[in-house]
C-alpha cells in the first residue's frame, strides 16, 4: 500500500513536459516584419494585436511591440485567440501626404476587414509581414513567352507597367523554354508587352493581369508578328517638308526608353510603311516645321497581329495659334 500510494503521489505532482507544452494558457507569440509602400523597412513602428467588435470598431489589447531598424517586430504574450494585426506609424492617425497610413496585415486600409492570425498554445507565428499603406503590396507574376508555331524563339525582353501608362520596367529572359518572373510588380492591372526575335523576323505579343490579392502564376504571353500601317502623307499647300517620319506608339503601354515606338521615313511623294505592335496605335509625325501639327482628329489605328492597314492618309499643315 504503502508504494502505491507514494507512486499516486508522484502521478499527481509531476506533469510530464509534453503536457505542459499544450496547456491553453501557454501563451504564443506574432513576429514579422513591417515594410513602407517604397520597400525599405519600417523602423520604430507600432505593432498591435487587435481584434474588432460587433460595432466593427478596432479594440487594440495590450500585446504590442515596436519594430527595429530592420522592421522587424516580435509580439510576445499573446493568448492563444484569432487577432487582426495593426500596424501605426509616429502621427498616422493625422493624414499627411508622405506618411504611412495605420495598416492592417497583409497590407490594407484599417477601413477593410483585413486578415485575422490564428495564435495557438505556445506556438508561435512567424512571417506576418505588413506592407505599409498607402501603397500596397508588391507581388511577382511568373509564366511563358510563346510563340503557337513553334518557332525558336531568341533576344526575349519584356516590357510591362500600368494599363495605359508608359512601360517603365524592363524584364531580359534568361530562362530556357521562354520561362519568366517578375519581380515587385504593383497592384492593380497591368499590361506586358513581349518582344522576340525569330528565324521569321521580329515577333511581338501583348498580354495583361489584374493583381489585387496574390501574384500571378501561369500568365501565357503569344507573340506573333507585328502588325503595320501603309499610307501618305499629305502637306497643306503640297509641299511636304523634308525629313519627315512616321511612328506607330502603342496607348495601351506607352514604350519604354530603351524600346522607342519605331519610326519609318517619308518618302518624297509623301509615301510610307510603319511598324507597330498589337492593339490601338497613335500615329505621329516627326520633324515637322515649328507651329505645324496633323490636322483634324488624333490618328488612333487597331493593329491585330500580322495585319497591314492601307491607304492610310495623314494630313499635315500649319495649325491655328492658340490663345
Amino acid at each position: 500500500m504503502t508504494r502505491l500510494s507514494v507512486a499516486l503521489l508522484c502521478g499527481c505532482l509531476v506533469v510530464p513536459a509534453w503536457a505542459q507544452s499544450v496547456r491553453p494558457d501557454r501563451p504564443g507569440s506574432i513576429a514579422g516584419r513591417v515594410i513602407r509602400p517604397d520597400g525599405l523597412p519600417q523602423p520604430d513602428a507600432e505593432v498591435v494585436a487587435a481584434t474588432r467588435g460587433r460595432d466593427g470598431q478596432l479594440h487594440l489589447s495590450p500585446w504590442r511591440a515596436r519594430t527595429a531598424f530592420d522592421g522587424q517586430y516580435a509580439i510576445t504574450g499573446v493568448p492563444a485567440g484569432r487577432y487582426l494585426v495593426l500596424v501605426r506609424v509616429v502621427g498616422a492617425d493625422a493624414p499627411v501626404e508622405g506618411r504611412p497610413h495605420a495598416t492592417l496585415f497583409p497590407g490594407v486600409p484599417t477601413t477593410e476587414t483585413g486578415t485575422a492570425v490564428d495564435v495557438f498554445a505556445g506556438v508561435p507565428v512567424e512571417g506576418v509581414d505588413i506592407w505599409l499603406q498607402p501603397a500596397p503590396r508588391r507581388f511577382q507574376v511568373s509564366g511563358r513567352v510563346v510563340d503557337p508555331r513553334g518557332r525558336s524563339l531568341e533576344n526575349v525582353a519584356i516590357e510591362f507597367g500600368s494599363a495605359r501608362s508608359r512601360a517603365d520596367n524592363i524584364w531580359t529572359l534568361t530562362d530556357p523554354g521562354g520561362l519568366f518572373t517578375l519581380d515587385r510588380v504593383p497592384p492593380g492591372t497591368i499590361v506586358l508587352r513581349a518582344r522576340a526575335d525569330s528565324p521569321d523576323g521580329a515577333l511581338v505579343g501583348v498580354a495583361s493581369v489584374v493583381l489585387a490579392v496574390e501574384s500571378a502564376q501561369d500568365l501565357r504571353v503569344e507573340v506573333e508578328r507585328p502588325g503595320a500601317v501603309r499610307g501618305r502623307v499629305v502637306a497643306q499647300g503640297g509641299t511636304l517638308p523634308p525629313g519627315l517620319r512616321v511612328a506607330l506608339e502603342p496607348t495601351l503601354l506607352r514604350p519604354s526608353a530603351l524600346y522607342p515606338a519605331g519610326e519609318a521615313a517619308v518618302d518624297a511623294s509623301g509615301r510610307f510603311e510603319a511598324t507597330g505592335t498589337v492593339g490601338e496605335h497613335e500615329l505621329t509625325v516627326q520633324g515637322l516645321p515649328r507651329g505645324w501639327g496633323i490636322r483634324g482628329t488624333r490618328p488612333l489605328l487597331w493593329l491585330d497581329a500580322a495585319e497591314t492597314i492601307t491607304d492610310v492618309r495623314v494630313e499635315i499643315g500649319q495649325l491655328a495659334n492658340r490663345r
